[in-house]
This record gives C-alpha cells, structure tokens and sequence, in this order.
C-alpha cells in the first residue's frame, strides 16, 4: 500500500481508535497466559520445555511489539499539537528500528527472534519449516527494501540535538506515517499467524500422545 496523502477526518479518526482499541485490548489479554506459562515452566530444562520456552518468549514478543506499534498509531492520530505529533512520529520510527531489528535483524536473521525459532524447527512437521521458509523470504525482502529508519532512531535514542531537530523539522505527512507503521505491524502479524500454527502442532502432538496413554492427566497440569 502506499500512501496519498489522504487526510482522516474527525469520523474516521474514531473509527481508527476505535479499531486499535479492539486490536491493543484482544492482544493484550493474551500476554498474562504466556507470561504465566513461562513462570510455570522457568525450572524445566528438559529438551521438550527449552523447545516450548523458546516458542513461548519469541510470541511474548511479537505480541507486546504489535501492541506497543498499534498504541504509538494511536497516539501519533490523537496528537492535535504539531510537536507533539512529530515528537511521536519520532518515537514510533524507535519502535520501527527496534521492533524489526529484534524480529529479524538485517543480516538474514542472525541472532534475532527469527532465528531463534530456526532452532527449534527440527521438531515441527514439514508443513511448518515450509511456512518458515516462506516468510524468511518475505522477511529478508523487508529487510534489504526499507532502511527502518535507523538514523531517526538513533538521533531519538542517543538524543543528538541537531540531527533529533533536522528530523523533528520534516513535513508530517500523516498517511506516509501511518502507512510506514504498518510495515512493522503487518510483519509482526504474519508472524504472528506463524506461531499459532507452531503451537497448534505442539498441542495436537500433546493430546495425541495423551489419547494413545503415553501421558497422564497430571502432566497438562
């Protein structure tokens, strides 16, 4: 998508934050579980709880990025004062930077949450190491296209006066700064779509084993 210039009126900004409201409040509810689900299994070093705890810290964190992309959105739209809406056009390229530079990096994910997953594909069905495959692709293609602004974030982050001044001073264009959010939300999303699947298959894998008697009634406890 690209943006043209559009403007939202006062009708359509309720809509939006009407939309991120629903969108922060269901991805939200889901954080407590994971959080609790890696408390539970924080001493379980086996080879299956390494697997799933990797699993389980790489969904923390795309969920809480998808949230904290959706509520800068919201914020930048809500801002009615002109520095207030390029000091959170500014934030939000932080969370751009920083969002992508963890989920995949710029090196063909190295060292990022994508790669962490690649080491646990060994244990997935086929399936799913192609659907790893195919959003590495999309990924890398990310990754090469867009500089995810990364000297905007660290003028924000290191606070270099004249650069943070020279980047505030830039015309607010705020279809492109929407449409720019998107890119790490949507990348976020996909992935995220990609971990349900992940777990879907360590819980039919459960209750299978469960069915066929290989495990007791205590042990989903």
């Amino acid at each position: 998508m690209q943006f043209n210039g559009k403007i939202l009126n006062t009708t359509e900004r309720k809509e939006f934050i009407a939309i991120a409201d629903e969108t922060i409040s269901g991805y939200y509810e889901g954080l407590p579980m994971i959080s609790s689900e890696l408390e539970r299994i924080k001493d379980l070093h086996d080879e299956y709880h390494e697997m799933y705890r990797t699993l389980l810290s790489v969904m923390l964190f795309v969920m809480i990025t998808m949230i904290d992309s959706m509520a800068i959105s919201k914020y930048f739209i809500l801002a009615d004062k002109d520095y207030d809406r390029r000091f959170m056009r500014g934030k939000m390229k932080v969370i751009l930077n920083e969002g992508f530079k963890r989920l995949y990096g710029f090196k063909e994910g190295k060292d990022s949450k994508w790669d962490e997953l690649g080491s646990i594909l060994k244990y997935f069905p086929e399936e799913i190491k192609k659907q790893y495959q195919e959003l590495s692709s999309l990924l890398e293609e990310q990754a090469k296209y867009y500089s995810w602004w990364k000297d905007e974030r660290d003028s924000e982050t290191h606070l270099d006066a004249e650069k943070l001044y020279a980047s505030r001073c830039e015309d607010v264009i705020e279809s492109k700064v929407m449409m720019d959010s998107l890119k790490l939300f949507n990348a976020h999303y996909a992935v995220d779509g990609f971990l349900i699947n992940m777990h879907v298959c360590i819980n039919n894998f459960l209750i299978n084993k469960y069915q066929r008697g290989e495990l007791k009634e205590e042990q989903f406890k």
